[in-house]
């Protein structure tokens, strides 16, 4: 082989996907070269003591930065005073006062050292050193999320050079392409050298076949596959049963090569290659990919069904695509949907919003039937229905149980339709614990060499032991546990404590995010006409319209935001987001808290900022949307770019002809308070409120001409002068304690 042919299979291949391009190991495993070592009780408390380390430091990187960000980016010298009495470092108030923009620069870089700082790398130790006495502390590292490696054999050096083969890629419609296959790891061992070549997607290999991963057929395919790459890459011998599976004819033994071949479970597999289905030597978890159309299958699930059931797999995509469509009539039924008054064309609404991935409620709300459809077809009033479709079900007389039913039938169906379908060619992606270590067996024979085990928390130690039995290397994954139910008790009376002598100082209260700010639990409805504007901008090159709802007082109750042009999973994703948002503010979540949790974040589409007067360039779309709210509910003009302050009518201050007026609460009856971004326009006229103070000005003329007139004597019986003359006889009455008698003459 040519290096021009070389260089052209190694790039055909790189492109394809089906194999990487060259690495260090170290930049893909956090544990590469790392030395094993006895696995002993101090050993592992000082594993456990690491990452409870690094989670702290973690959660005071954002509890600190949450403190800053409260401050703003101009506080007064009395706020920072109180915010380092309330805990603030002294020390990082210092360093961030001593640049320009310092408060909240500081704030950003705290989040991204917490989000950004890696966790301690894994500790390895030796698999032959475990005994039972350690069992209590290797559950208490796994606790507090340790990933710990039990390894049979040394671990590779950390710069060694590898590459990752994804042997999933290698099967076609026809079967496994061994010679495409064969060509592909033959250009990968010599461009390697004496490097690593890193098997990964066994399971979906097996899959894509059409064998079942717990099977027989399964094992002896991926054993197999494993063989072929060693004879390849090393030079060893291709026995004929392996041969037979393949089926190619065996290899002899040839000089033997410097590459090596393994199968290790590297953690960042997505980011190198993302079509990969399965990771290393492990089964397939998911059947499920994700498109600018909506959620499909997988390479290996398609090409699964199409061996094993061929006729389904078109019904299959299609009830798919649907997304659930097909199912909320067989639980609604198409029929009772029709004679409530639900057209051709609302149907068809609701199945398209459906198969954007939609929930039931958002998929029968307002702005997706329409004002048109609920009022004149359903006979409803649209403004009941903005974000909870569910209770136009219910108003067209489907019970709490059909609802249900719906809901069931609707979430989750894509999911469920995809499992049903591999289970019907008798391939479960839910295996046995035994299952995955008699695989990971069976391809460590076949490559004489150790294979390591991806093993969750969730598993147990069983697994491991198991694997260690079987002379398996493992790589224990821990899950860091929440409080207990008594810290979470505690917790829970300390905030509300807390909340108490808050509100008692009449100052807010800087509580975890997990208290609600109401705590009585009650939901504040709109008004059925309510107030509100539209702001129309463009993020990014990204259009995005916002529209608002305000409370009768003019606070903000509701949101809803609409994207074109995007991908239905985007889309989907923002107007869940918008209902989340309204329900937590018709619910009493501040928001403040909203603005300054999502002010900011850093995600695609960002950039430049067109058709906002206020706001030039954005972050992301989650930072412009809550600094426009900001802007206009919270007067936040330090989140504004544009210093400019509006009448509601187009002028501003810089004009210098007329001067706003303050919003006052009788304003917020006729104008939106977010429109106007809080000043009352000059040119408007509180006529009612001009009326009451006239009226009041009247009934106190009248009440005072109705008051009788005093005498100069002292009531005999309370002593108040408020006696007056009830008869030309002389008698009188006290206007205080009502005691009558008779007038004393002198």
């Amino acid at each position: 082989m040519t290096k021009a042919e070389l260089n052209s299979i190694l790039q055909a291949a790189e492109m394809d996907g089906l194999l990487s391009g060259p690495l260090d190991l170290v930049d893909i495993w956090r544990a590469a070269g790392r030395h094993r070592r006895p696995a002993t009780p101090e050993s592992l408390r000082n594993v456990t003591s690491a990452y409870a380390s690094a989670s702290l430091l973690e959660a005071t990187q954002i509890a600190t930065a949450e403190m800053l960000e409260r401050l703003g980016n101009a506080p007064r010298n009395a706020e920072l005073a109180e915010a380092v009495a309330s805990g603030l470092p002294q020390d990082i108030l210092e360093e961030a006062l001593r640049q320009p923009d310092g408060i909240l620069r500081t704030a950003d870089a705290l989040r991204i050292a917490a989000v950004n700082t890696p966790p301690p790398p894994p500790a390895v130790f030796a698999a032959d050193s475990v005994e039972e006495d350690i069992e209590s502390e290797l559950l208490e590292a796994l606790k507090e999320g340790a990933e710990i490696i039990l390894a049979q054999t040394d671990l590779p050096a950390s710069r060694t050079s590898c590459r990752l083969l994804d042997v999933s890629l290698a099967v076609s419609p026809e079967g496994l392409e061994a010679d495409l296959l064969t060509s592909v790891t033959d250009a990968a061992s010599k461009s390697l050298g004496d490097g690593l070549l890193l098997i990964h997607g066994l399971g979906a290999a097996v899959m894509s076949l059409g064998l079942a991963y717990d099977s027989d057929e399964g094992r002896e395919m991926a054993a197999a596959i494993c063989a072929l790459i060693k004879a390849v890459a090393t030079g060893a011998s291709l026995s004929a049963t392996h041969a037979t599976s393949l089926g190619i004819e065996a290899r002899r033994a040839s000089s033997k090569k410097a590459c090596q071949v393994k199968i290790l479970p590297i953690s960042d597999l997505p980011d190198i290659m993302p079509d990969c289905d399965s990771d290393a030597s492990g089964p397939v978890t998911t059947v499920l990919a994700f498109s600018d159309d909506g959620p499909t299958l997988t390479r290996s699930a398609r090409l699964a069904i199409a061996r094993k059931a061929p006729e389904s797999l078109p019904i299959i995509l299609q009830r798919m695509a649907n997304g659930g469509a097909d199912d909320l009539e067989s639980a609604l039924g198409a029929d009772r949907l029709k004679d409530r008054g639900f057209s051709e064309a609302a149907l068809d609404r609701v199945k398209r919003a459906l198969s954007e991935g939609l929930p039931l409620n958002a998929a029968f709300s307002r702005w997706v039937l329409g004002d048109e459809i609920i009022s004149q077809d359903l006979k409803l009033q649209p403004e009941n229905f903005d974000s909870d479709g569910c209770g136009l079900l219910s108003a067209m007389g489907f019970s709490r149980k059909d609802i249900a039913a719906a809901e069931a039938a609707v979430g989750g169906a894509t999911e469920n339709i995809a499992a049903e379908a591999i289970a019907s060619c008798g391939l479960d992606t839910t295996v046995s614990p035994e299952a995955e270590i008699a695989f990971a067996k069976a391809c460590a024979e076949a490559l004489g060499d150790d294979v390591m085990v991806r093993i969750t928390g969730r598993a147990g130690l069983d697994m491991a032991d198991a694997a260690l039995d079987a002379g398996l290397s493992t790589l224990l994954i821990g899950i860091r546990a929440p409080a207990g139910d008594e810290v979470a008790e505690r917790m829970e009376h300390i905030l509300s404590l807390a909340e108490e002598l808050a509100s008692e100082a009449e100052a807010p209260v800087m509580a975890s995010g997990s208290m609600a700010t109401s705590q009585s639990g009650s939901r504040t409805r709109l008004p059925d006409r309510r107030k509100g504007y539209i702001q129309k901008a463009s993020v990014g090159g990204h259009k995005v319209y916002l529209h608002t709802g305000e409370f009768e007082d003019g606070s903000l109750g509701e949101i809803f935001l609409d994207m074109h042009k995007e991908g239905a999973a985007f889309r989907s994703l923002m107007n869940n987001f918008a209902i989340a948002t309204s329900i937590g503010l018709q619910y009493g979540v501040p928001l403040e808290e909203y603005v300054d949790a999502f002010v900011f974040t850093r995600f695609e589409p960002a950039g430049a900022v067109t058709g906002n007067d206020r706001i030039t360039k954005a972050t992301s779309i989650l930072d412009y949307i809550f600094r426009e709210l900001a802007v206009s509910y919270l007067g936040r003009d330090d989140l504004a770019e544009v210093d400019v302050t509006h009448d509601g009518l187009g002028r501003g201050e810089g004009d210098a002809t007329r001067q706003p007026a303050a919003f006052t609460e009788e304003a917020a009856q006729i104008i939106s308070r977010g429109f106007s971004r809080g000043q009352l326009p000059d040119n408007i006229v509180i006529l009612d409120k001009k009326r009451e103070e006239k009226l009041t000005e009247e009934e106190a003329e009248a009440e005072q001409q109705d008051m009788p007139e005093y005498l100069t004597e002292a009531c005999p019986a309370c002593g108040s002068f408020t006696l007056f003359q009830i008869s030309e006889d002389g008698d009188v009455e006290c206007d205080t304690c009502g005691e009558e008698g008779r007038q004393t003459l002198d």
